[in-house]
Parts: structure tokens; C-alpha cells; sequence
């Protein structure tokens, strides 16, 4: 493989063939979800951009070149996010190592796929389970730890949703709470990213353009939910004022955290963290 085109992608449908989701090896990212018999599509898309790097980039770098590659769908984002950073004496690029590596299959059938990569900032192999299920996605990822040492990591995860559940009208609720976020009307301009608690449950609900979409997380793992959105508000790079977005981020600590540690959760020497994420949509309206 080489460097300007995507990694191996995984058709994948459920078994009753309601969703078709499909999967990039270059950072283990859930490019599509699509609801069959409408085409409806749940995931940001932004073409053209889906190219693979031969590896993470220099750190100082990797801010412009995230945004310049950055083609929407469901990353998986270790074991850093945010701005780079160096810990230890090791940089870490924007948004972590895994979103920008390649990575091997391991299984796959008809409705599923195994990826794995095994990282260089931190000695960690991270393997990730995605499934078409006739609700919608879901995905497992376990952290195993080979070294003798525990491993502090941050962990988050960046699905970005289509504009079919961010346009006017759109609601958003956390552990049933309702979250102030505004939903621009057409021709408005709109950009904003806060923070909100998981609450006990880790449910965020996302009701718009007749459909419902409800994104499970671990909360004790991941107590925080990054709300980020833009809605054709930056004029110049990267969005050009054509991108229109929300992200919903189940995430293990505050996005703006640099204390001396990399992050919250700790990979135990010789073991292994997993967590099981989903995404179910159904419609709501005819």
C-alpha cells in the first residue's frame, strides 16, 4: 500500500440487511453507516480527503495535516486527543497515534471485522471489533498491555454525524438530560464545543430529520461527552464554509487536560481495558 490512497475497506451488513457499514484499515475508522432502504447516511462525509499516511507524521505537524486528511465517519482516538503533546519525552501527533496508522485485519465475515495495530508511543495493541447490527453499529476495542508497566493513556472516541441529524429542529439529550446546543435554520452560521457530564448511564440521544440515534458508552470509563459542532461557520480551511456537523465524543478526561500524565486510564501491566461502544438509529417520523 502506499501513501495517497485509503487502506482496505470492509462492506459490512447486518444480518437482516437494514445497515450497511463500512470500515477503513487506515485507523480502524467506521467510514459509513447507511440505513438500506432509505440510503440515508449517518455519518460525516467529506470526499476527497481519505488518504492514508505511511505513518503518524512529526508531531508538530500533525494538526494541519489531520485537518487537510480528515474525511468525517467514527475514529478511534489513543492514546492521546487533542493537540500534540510530548509525555515522557515521546511526541504524541494530534488526535493519537492509532486514528493515523495502519491497521491489520485479523477476522472478518459478512456482518463484522477484527482490526489491530500494535503502537509505537506507548507499548499497547489495540484491537477493534465492528459489527452491522440491525440496529445500527456496534464496536468493542480492547487495550492490551504486553510491557511490565502500566500505561496511562487518554481515550477518546470522534463519531461525527451528518447534517440528516444536526439541521433545524434537532435535539440532543445526555443520561436524559436535555443539552443546550443550537441547531442553526438554513443560511445560518453556527460553531460551538463544550463539555457535558455522562451521567450514570452514558446515553446520548440525537433526534433529527425523522430519525433517532442513541450512542451508548462505559460512563465510569468515559466520563465525559465532547459536543462539537460546525455548521458552515469557518469561511477558510479547514471546513470552507460548506461542512455542517455535530460529533458526539464519549471521552476519559477533559479535552484541554496537560498535567504531566497522558492520561487517566490505566492499561494495567500484563492486562488488558476494553469498552463496548453502539450507535442504534430508527425513524421517527414517515
Amino acid at each position: 500500500m502506499t501513501a495517497g490512497n485509503p487502506g482496505r475497506r470492509h462492506a459490512l451488513r447486518s444480518p437482516g440487511g437494514g445497515f450497511a457499514v463500512s470500515v477503513d484499515e487506515t485507523g480502524a475508522r467506521i467510514t459509513s453507516v447507511v440505513e438500506t432502504s432509505t440510503g440515508t447516511e449517518f455519518l460525516l462525509q467529506l470526499a476527497g480527503r481519505d488518504h492514508e499516511e505511511p505513518e503518524a507524521p512529526p508531531a508538530a505537524d500533525s494538526n494541519r495535516r489531520w485537518h487537510e486528511r480528515y474525511a468525517g465517519g467514527w475514529h478511534p482516538l489513543l492514546p492521546h486527543a487533542g493537540d500534540d503533546r510530548t509525555v515522557d519525552g515521546v511526541s504524541h501527533p494530534f488526535h493519537g497515534e492509532a486514528a493515523w496508522r495502519h491497521w491489520c485485519t485479523v477476522a472478518a465475515d459478512e456482518a463484522s471485522c477484527t482490526l489491530e495495530v500494535t503502537l509505537d508511543t506507548v507499548p499497547l495493541v489495540l484491537r477493534r471489533r465492528t459489527e452491522a447490527t440491525d440496529a445500527g453499529v456496534r464496536v468493542r476495542q480492547c487495550v492490551e498491555n504486553p510491557s511490565d508497566a502500566a500505561v496511562a493513556i487518554t481515550w477518546t472516541e470522534h463519531p461525527a454525524f451528518a447534517e440528516v441529524l444536526a439541521g433545524p429542529g434537532a435535539a440532543l439529550t445526555v443520561d436524559g438530560e436535555r443539552v443546550d446546543v443550537h441547531f442553526p435554520r438554513p443560511g445560518e452560521r453556527h460553531g460551538a464545543f463544550r463539555s457535558v457530564p455522562s451521567g450514570t448511564r452514558g446515553v446520548a440521544r440525537l433526534r433529527g430529520g425523522g430519525w433517532d440515534a442513541v450512542l451508548r458508552w462505559d460512563p465510569a470509563l468515559f466520563p465525559q461527552l465532547h459536543v462539537w459542532q460546525e455548521h458552515r461557520f469557518t469561511p477558510g480551511f479547514p471546513w470552507w464554509g460548506a461542512t455542517s456537523t455535530i460529533a458526539l465524543e464519549p471521552a476519559s478526561r477533559p479535552y484541554d487536560v496537560t498535567d504531566e500524565t497522558l492520561g487517566p486510564i490505566l492499561v494495567p501491566a500484563r492486562g488488558a481495558v476494553t469498552a463496548d461502544f453502539s450507535l442504534s438509529l430508527a425513524r421517527t417520523g414517515p
